[in-house]
């Protein structure tokens, strides 16, 4: 037997054992004198009925108290001789078939009568192993015995205890065995649930399916539910560390590519080389530099703010980006569709600063690697969310390689080139503030097509 059953079977029989003790000392020392105070009791209620009734109503009465109770009346008229008396009241009772021993009723036993006392004797009834309990009153010029048998209850309480010790040895028996059985049944799943937490203690996020309809059930889905949360969030800080490595990878790349041409030149100066451009090249990647530290920062800060949801005009913070690039778009010659342009106001439920660099970084990013110098925007007012798409021309087939996009430093094989430079940051940026948003995103490929999706919260105050 396994722990807990041993320690329930001990328990248990401990307190069969208690309960069954103070049964046995209940019956053998409190039951006789609790049997005799209710026979006390029982007589004494009909020496007062007795009291209520005329002579005459006794008489005729008698013999219905007698079966009413269960108990043996006998009366006679008191007389001087008080051995004619005692014969005529043993008679009696002989003839109600009650013998007793010694019986005999004194002149002191008369005396209290007389005085209006009651008088209650014990006598043994020899061979049956019993005693008749009588209580004397007197009523008017008459002795009234009322009695009751009541066995010896030595034998009686010792068959009973003995009964009690089969009982108590029958019952610890019985208790083990269910115990046995019943921490067999919450032990098993319990040894299951120990299993899968020290599988979870050494990273395994195993889950475990029990079926009880209890409380251990209950902590076996509590289990499931932490280890399947655990299991995501080690995947996810697996998956960020990869991330980190590749982050101070390409980190290193983009400012070492820049310090070495600073070297470089710098070293060229010193040589007296200088053609009169080593300067303003040193000062462009002194800005790279500067960009990629900027761009760095605001990612961090972007991590740490708190969101803030305001409710603002879509399309008017769209529209306010946009012309922001005005100039640029302008300058490459590219064509900007707008789809719906009949929806005027789209309310929704956001961070309106935080929206604005998400806006501005899609832009951007449009802006520098469309390859057909188009750019197609589009609104879709749904029940209840906006759906924002940006899609321009691009040579990228690598369709099982676009999420990837997302990664901070991560820029597609074809649009990494001198004219597109850039640190690859601004969609790990527009992806953090969509995730910390529950904005659901996407980006796809499809007929040379890149196409970038967000689904907005409209402001649920509207609703």
């Amino acid at each position: 037997m396994n722990k807990l059953g041993r320690k329930l079977s001990l328990s248990i029989s401990l307190a069969v054992i208690v309960i069954f003790s103070i049964s046995i000392l209940l019956t053998q020392y409190f039951l006789p004198k609790y049997y005799l105070h209710k026979t006390k009791e029982r007589l004494e209620q009909v020496s007062n009925e007795i009291k209520k009734m005329d002579k005459t109503t006794f008489i005729h009465s008698k013999e219905t108290i007698e079966n009413k109770y269960g108990i043996t009346i006998v009366y006679e008229p008191i007389n001087s001789n008080v051995d004619e008396l005692n014969e005529v009241v043993f008679s009696q009772l002989y003839k109600k078939r009650i013998t007793l021993n010694k019986f005999w009723i004194t002149e002191e036993t008369l005396q209290k009568l007389a005085e209006g006392k009651k008088v209650n004797k014990i006598y043994d009834q020899g061979k049956l192993k019993s005693s008749f309990f009588a209580s004397f009153m007197q009523r008017d010029d008459m002795l009234v015995l009322v009695g009751n048998s009541i066995v010896h209850f030595s034998d009686t309480a010792k068959i009973v205890n003995e009964f009690n010790l089969y009982m108590l040895l029958f019952s610890i028996i019985l208790i083990i065995a269910l115990v046995w059985i019943l921490s067999k049944k919450i032990t098993t799943p319990l040894k299951e649930l120990k299993d899968v937490s020290k599988d979870i203690s050494e990273l395994k996020f195993e889950t475990v399916h029990i079926k009880t309809n209890d409380e251990i059930e209950e902590l076996a889905n509590s289990i499931n539910l932490m280890s399947d949360k655990l299991n995501k969030a080690h995947q996810d800080l697996k998956r960020k560390n990869v991330n980190l490595k590749i982050v101070m990878s390409d980190l290193t790349h983009e400012l070492k590519t820049p310090l070495s041409l600073i070297k470089a030149y710098c070293v060229g100066i010193k040589d007296g080389l200088d053609d009169g451009t080593y300067i303003d090249t040193i000062i462009k990647q002194t800005d790279n530099i500067s960009k990629v530290i900027e761009d760095l920062l605001n990612f961090s800060k972007i991590e740490r703010d708190e969101i803030e949801k305001t409710t603002f005009d879509l399309i008017d913070l769209f529209h306010s980006c946009l012309v922001k690039h005005k100039i640029e778009i302008e300058t490459k010659e590219i064509d900007v569709r707008i789809s719906n342009s009949h929806l005027h106001q789209l309310f929704v439920w956001a961070d309106k600063e935080k929206i604005e660099i998400v806006f501005n970084n899609l832009i951007s990013n449009a802006i520098k690697y469309t390859e057909d110098h188009k750019i197609d925007i589009e609104f879709e007012d749904l029940e209840q969310e906006i759906v924002f798409q940006i899609k321009n021309g691009t040579n990228v087939q690598q369709t099982e390689k676009i999420e990837k996009i997302w990664e901070p430093f991560y820029v597609l094989e074809a649009s990494r080139n001198k004219k597109a430079s850039g640190t690859g940051l601004g969609l790990a940026i527009v992806k953090s503030i969509l995730i910390r948003h529950h904005f659901k995103h996407g980006v796809s490929i499809f007929n040379n097509q890149i196409q970038f999706y967000i689904c907005f919260q409209k402001n649920p105050f509207n609703h």
